[in-house]
C-alpha cells in the first residue's frame, strides 16, 4: 500500500480540463475550425449549425485536405503541421499554431472528419468519441475536409448548463464568422442556421465585403485607408460620422488575418472622430495591419484574440493618424481642428476588463503606460480638461437683468421667465444662480420617462400608411428574433424573413417618418451591448435610444411657449439631472461668480 496522494490524470480528463480554456462555446468550435479551413488553403467556407451549435457545428472547405497518416494524427493534443521548432513559435504566420483545437473539441464531442486530398483517389474518415479509440476508414469524399461536430459538451454536463439560450449562442456564432469574412474577403464564406442560409458572400474586394457584411452602402459610407511606417502597414476603411454606432460593434481589426482585440488601437481611431461625434457615438472602422510576425507575439491568450506588439507607440500613432488622413481627405474632420482635442486633452485613460486594471495613453506621442490595478474611470480624474468657466455676453448677457431681478424670491425654475440663447440653450433662474438648460439633454430625458410611463399602460404604436423593409446584419437578425417580444412591447411590428430582411408595419407613435429603420438598429444595437440582464433594464435601453432619436436638437428654434412647457416638463421628471446616458442636462452657475465676472 502507497501513501501517495499524488496521481497522474487519465488523458481523457486531462483533455476534459485543457478544452475548457479552447472550447468555451459553440463559437468557440467554429473560430477553430474555420480557422483550420482557411490555413488549409480553402477558398470556400460553408458552416451549418443546428440548435446554435450544440447539436451540430459542420464546416465543409475545398483546402489541401489531409493523407490517412495525418488525419490519424488530427486529433491528439499538440499534433499540428504549423510549427516545428522554437523559432516558428516566434514568427507565427498561420491562425492555428498550438496543435489543441481538434483534441479539443474530439473531449467533449463527437466528432467525424472526412478529408480527400487532390492527388489521392480515396478520402478518408475519423470517428472518435471521447474516451474512446479512434477509427479512420476509406470513404468516398470530395477533395477539402469536412468535419462535424455533434453533441457539444454532452459530456460535461456542468459547462452545458451554463450555455446561454439558442438565439444568444447564435449570435456569438454570426459575429464570428462576420469577423472571418472580413478577415479574407477573398474567400467565399457561407452561414446555415439549419436549412435556413443567413449570408452567403463571394469572394471580393475589402470594400465591397464590408457592405455585404455590416449592411451599409459600402461606396457611399466608407473612406479609404492606407498608409505605412516603420516597417507596419494599415490598410482598410473607416465609416462616416452618418453610420456611426451607439456600441462598439461595427468596429473591426486584423493582424496578419488575425481577428484581434485592442482598445488602446481602437482608441487611436475613435481619436480622429473626436471634433465630429459625441461621446455616445462610436465609428464604425475594417482595418488590417499588417506586421512582420517576428514582431508581434500573438501567443498571449486562448483564443488568440489579444496580441502583444514589440512598439505599441508606433502602432498607436500610424492608426491615429492614418484614420485622421482618411477623414481629412474627405473634409469631414477641417484641418484646422486636427489637433486641437490633442492639445487639451493629450492624456486619456482607457477602462480594461475587470482585474486588468487600466492604462493611460497619451495621444501626442502614443505612449501606452498601464495602471496595475488602478483604476481612473471611477476617481475624480476622467483623463479630461478642468471644465471652463462659463462666460455670457452679446443677447444673453442683457437678458439678465431681468432673470436677475426674481434671484431673492424663493421660486421653482419653472416659474421663471426663460430665453432660448445660441439655439441650443434655455436659460432662466433659481435661487442658487442661472440655469442653464441643454435642450437636446432635457428633451431626451422628458422622452425617456414618459417612454416608460406610457410602457406601463401599454405601447401607443402608429401603423405606417407604406411598410418600410431594409436588410440588417446577421447577428442583428438573431438579436431581432432574441428580443423580438421586447422590441414589440414598444410598439414596433417587426416582421423578419428567414434571411437578412426585416418589414416594418408599424412605430412607436414618437418615431419620427423617415426614421423607422435607423431608429430600429439603434435599439438592436443598444441590446447588444447591454447583453443578458432583466426585462427592464432592456425596456430602459430600448426607451434611452428612442429617446435620443426623438429628441429636439441643438439649433432647433423653440417658441416662448415650447421653452417654458419643456422647463416644466424637465422639472416634473423622476431624475431631471441627467438623461437616460448620464450626461448632465443643465448646470448652475452661482451669483457669486456672475459677480466675480462682471466686476
Amino acid at each position: 500500500m502507497t501513501d501517495a496522494t499524488i496521481h497522474i490524470l487519465p488523458d481523457h480528463l486531462a483533455n476534459q480540463i485543457a478544452a475548457g480554456e479552447v472550447v468555451q462555446r459553440p463559437e468557440s468550435v467554429v473560430k477553430e475550425l474555420v480557422e483550420n479551413a482557411i490555413d488549409a488553403g480553402a477558398t470556400s467556407v460553408t458552416v451549418v449549425v443546428k440548435q446554435a451549435g450544440k447539436q451540430l457545428i459542420q464546416v465543409i472547405d475545398d483546402g489541401i485536405g489531409m493523407s490517412k497518416a495525418d488525419l490519424e494524427l488530427a486529433t491528439i493534443r499538440h499534433a499540428t503541421s504549423k510549427i516545428s521548432s522554437s523559432d516558428d513559435l516566434h514568427a507565427i504566420r498561420t491562425l492555428g499554431f498550438r496543435g489543441e483545437a481538434l483534441a479539443s473539441v474530439a473531449a467533449v464531442a463527437d466528432v467525424e472528419i472526412r478529408t480527400r486530398r487532390t492527388n489521392e483517389a480515396t478520402g478518408w474518415t475519423l470517428s472518435s468519441r471521447p474516451g474512446q479509440h479512434i477509427g479512420v476508414t476509406a470513404t468516398a469524399c470530395d477533395v477539402g475536409t469536412q468535419v462535424m461536430v455533434r453533441n457539444l459538451f454532452y459530456n460535461v454536463p456542468a459547462r452545458r448548463k451554463f450555455l446561454k439560450s439558442d438565439l444568444t449562442e447564435f449570435r456569438h456564432v454570426s459575429e464570428t464568422m462576420q469577423k472571418l469574412a472580413l478577415a479574407r474577403p477573398d474567400r467565399r464564406v457561407v452561414l446555415y442556421d439549419g436549412n435556413v442560409l443567413v449570408f452567403d458572400v463571394k469572394p471580393s474586394s475589402l470594400q465591397e465585403r464590408i457592405g455585404d457584411i455590416l449592411a451599409i452602402d459600402a461606396t457611399q459610407d466608407l473612406l479609404s485607408v492606407d498608409a505605412e511606417e516603420g516597417g507596419v502597414s494599415v490598410h482598410g476603411y473607416v465609416g462616416r460620422p452618418s453610420v456611426a454606432r451607439q456600441q462598439r460593434n461595427g468596429q473591426y481589426l486584423f493582424l496578419n488575418g488575425r481577428p484581434i482585440a485592442s482598445r488602446s488601437l481602437a482608441h487611436a481611431v475613435t481619436t480622429a472622430y473626436e471634433h465630429v461625434l459625441d461621446r455616445q457615438q462610436h465609428p464604425v472602422f475594417v482595418l488590417h495591419l499588417t506586421v512582420d510576425p517576428s514582431r508581434v507575439d500573438v501567443n498571449v491568450h486562448p483564443q488568440k484574440h489579444e496580441v502583444k506588439f514589440d512598439d505599441e507607440r508606433t502602432v498607436y500613432l500610424l492608426m491615429q493618424q492614418a484614420a485622421a488622413s482618411a477623414l481629412q481627405k474627405a473634409n469631414v474632420v477641417p484641418t484646422f481642428t486636427a489637433d486641437l482635442g490633442l492639445a487639451q486633452r493629450p492624456l486619456q485613460s482607457l477602462n480594461m476588463t475587470s482585474g486588468d486594471g487600466g492604462m493611460i495613453v497619451n495621444r501626442l506621442t502614443g505612449e501606452i503606460t498601464p495602471v496595475g490595478g488602478r483604476s481612473f474611470g471611477g476617481g475624480s480624474w476622467q483623463g479630461q480638461a478642468p471644465s471652463q468657466s462659463q462666460t455670457f455676453t452679446g443677447a444673453v448677457r442683457n437678458a439678465f437683468e431681468d432673470l436677475m431681478a426674481g434671484a431673492g424670491r424663493s421660486v421653482d425654475p419653472v416659474q421663471r421667465e426663460v430665453l432660448q440663447a445660441g439655439v441650443a440653450y434655455i436659460v432662466t433662474a433659481s435661487d442658487e444662480g442661472i440655469v442653464v438648460i441643454d435642450q437636446q439633454a432635457a428633451h431626451e430625458r422628458v422622452l425617456f420617462e414618459r417612454l416608460l410611463a406610457r410602457h406601463a399602460d401599454g405601447p401607443v404604436e402608429q401603423t405606417l400608411m407604406f411598410a418600410v423593409t431594409f436588410r440588417v446584419a446577421a447577428d442583428q437578425m438573431a438579436l431581432l428574433r432574441e428580443h423580438g417580444e421586447a422590441i414589440r412591447s414598444m410598439g414596433f411590428d417587426v416582421e423578419a424573413d428567414e434571411a437578412v430582411t426585416v418589414t416594418v408595419r408599424a412605430v412607436p407613435s414618437d418615431v419620427h417618418a423617415g426614421t423607422e429603420e435607423a431608429t430600429l438598429l439603434d435599439m438592436l444595437r443598444s441590446l447588444a451591448d447591454l447583453g443578458p440582464g432583466p426585462a427592464e433594464r432592456r425596456r430602459e435601453a430600448m426607451a434611452a435610444v428612442l429617446a435620443v432619436r426623438q429628441s429636439i436638437r441643438r439649433g432647433d428654434r423653440l417658441g416662448h411657449n415650447e421653452q417654458q412647457q419643456l422647463v416644466r416638463d424637465l422639472f416634473a421628471c423622476a431624475v431631471p439631472h441627467v438623461t437616460a446616458k448620464g450626461r448632465p442636462t443643465y448646470i448652475i452657475v452661482q451669483y457669486d461668480e456672475l459677480l466675480r465676472r462682471f466686476q
